[in-house]
């Protein structure tokens, strides 16, 4: 499959089965995927300079650090990037101040309509800021 000028979502979720389904929805709908099990290794991916579109992570995660903080960090120091955060046990409120949040139980089909569609949002903004 050619992925030229295809986006990159990094997909964050310590549920393997969760992550590997929304995995194989993006990959299907042509997107490159990268697939990390915490907030810290895919804080690595990002500090790596591997190019990323978009972040779909968990909130809730063992490791040094949430999704939430993840998200953070990542829009602080790389604000192009965009973040979608999801959980069964977080208010939206919580985080909605952050960035868009998607609550679980999602289908794999709702969650790749939002990244799609947050994607392309971010496109058309950016298609229509390089004519100026």
């Amino acid at each position: 499959m050619d992925h030229e000028g295809a986006s990159c979502v990094l997909v964050v979720e310590d549920e393997v089965l969760v992550r590997m389904a929304v995995a194989d929805e993006l990959r299907e709908a042509g997107l490159i995927v990268i697939e990390a099990k915490n907030a810290d290794k895919a804080l690595q991916v990002i500090e790596s300079g591997t190019a990323v579109d978009l972040i779909f992570s968990d909130v809730q995660m063992p490791g040094s650090m949430d999704g939430a903080e993840l998200a953070w960090r990542v829009m602080k120091s790389h604000p192009e990037i965009l973040v979608i955060l999801t959980s069964g046990n977080v208010q939206a409120e919580t985080v909605s101040n952050l960035t868009r949040f998607l609550p679980k139980p999602y289908t794999v089909g709702f969650a790749r309509r939002v990244i799609l569609n947050e994607l392309e949002g971010a496109n058309r903004c950016h298609r229509s800021k390089s004519t100026f």
